[in-house]
């Protein structure tokens, strides 16, 4: 599991929102709650994840050829050719637990996590789920990669309908980065 921050805001402004105490509130702006409908074992889909990041790397690879930087340019091909054997193989399944109570738990590859969510709902726009990683065991994750994310948080915006899931970018839900499907309820 890679570090996410795409979202536009970040969770001190979130919560920097939200009334202070004894602070008189006339209606209530944002609600903020575990959210039953996403409760259960969601599973992130690597093809997706693989065609995101092979785009991301012909990008960044285009603008070290520009910069005349062939290390960064190397470093970058060798990672994704590790990352598309992971994927390809079949061998490595990165799945995410929400529970009622607001604990998450994922596993990728050798790597699992667990920490903390919530979800807000905003008065225009999808919802915000932020998600603050208590512990990482820093093993290796699906896409070749270990990187402890202790204390690391993500914020992303949540398009979420029946079976699947989306983490977005942005408020109308068009720029989204991780799509998932759902496995158990």
């Amino acid at each position: 599991m890679e570090p996410i921050s795409f979202a536009s805001f970040s969770l001190a402004a979130l919560l920097a929102s939200l009334p202070t105490p004894g602070e008189p509130v006339s209606k209530s702006v944002i609600s903020t709650h575990s959210t039953p409908a996403i409760a259960g074992q969601w599973e992130i889909n690597l093809e997706e994840a693989k065609a995101r990041d092979a785009a991301r790397a012909a990008e960044t690879t285009e603008q070290a050829v520009d910069m005349a930087d062939a290390a960064i340019t190397i470093q970058e091909s060798s990672k994704l050719q590790v990352t598309g054997k992971a994927m390809e193989q079949g061998s490595c399944r990165e799945l995410y637990n929400f529970s009622e109570d607001n604990n998450m738990w994922a596993v990728s590859g050798a790597e699992w996590t667990y920490g903390k969510y919530l979800v807000t709902h905003p008065e225009q726009g999808l919802p915000i789920i932020a998600i603050k990683t208590v512990y990482d065991n820093n093993e290796v994750d699906c896409a070749g990669n270990q990187i402890d994310q202790t204390d690391e948080a993500l914020v992303a915006y949540l398009n979420h309908k029946d079976n699947k899931m989306q983490w977005c970018a942005d408020p109308e839900g068009e720029d989204c980065f991780a799509s998932f499907k759902r496995i158990l309820p």
